[in-house]
């Protein structure tokens, strides 16, 4: 296993089978949606270079998302992600996941929020390229 993908699953709040998906994400936002509707983020990791994915390709889009929604990281307002792996189905606060996401790319919030959000401009150019 991966070692983001531990630190994600010690994160978790709820698990389901990926076979219950609907159900799972269905009861997970009504339990959610005291003060507003729950909002669930849904991810599906490749078996192949996962970590890699969820940081390079998951989190920016997340980000983007949250922002663009009003959700100031590392807060989650009321949005949650639902994370399809190999094993199942985990359930994790949005801001939680993009700080494990940022610091395994080695950037602060501030960071990810400047590149990442809605008017951010993407990772900077690589030299040569």
């Amino acid at each position: 296993m991966s070692p983001i993908l531990e630190q994600l699953q010690q994160l978790a709040f709820h698990r389901a089978s990926p076979l219950a998906a609907n159900e799972a994400i269905e009861e997970v936002r009504i339990a959610r949606s005291e003060s507003q509707d729950a909002v669930s983020y849904e991810i599906a990791l490749p078996a192949l270079a996962p970590d890699e994915f969820l940081t390079t390709r998951a989190l920016p889009k997340l980000v983007y998302f949250l922002d663009c929604r009003g959700v100031k990281v590392p807060a989650s307002g009321a949005v949650f992600v639902s994370l399809f792996t190999a094993d199942g189905l985990l359930f994790l606060e949005a801001g939680p996941m993009v700080e494990v996401l940022a610091k395994a790319r080695g950037l602060t919030l501030a960071e990810v929020v400047r590149r990442y959000g809605s008017d951010g401009k993407g990772d900077p150019a690589l030299l040569g390229g």
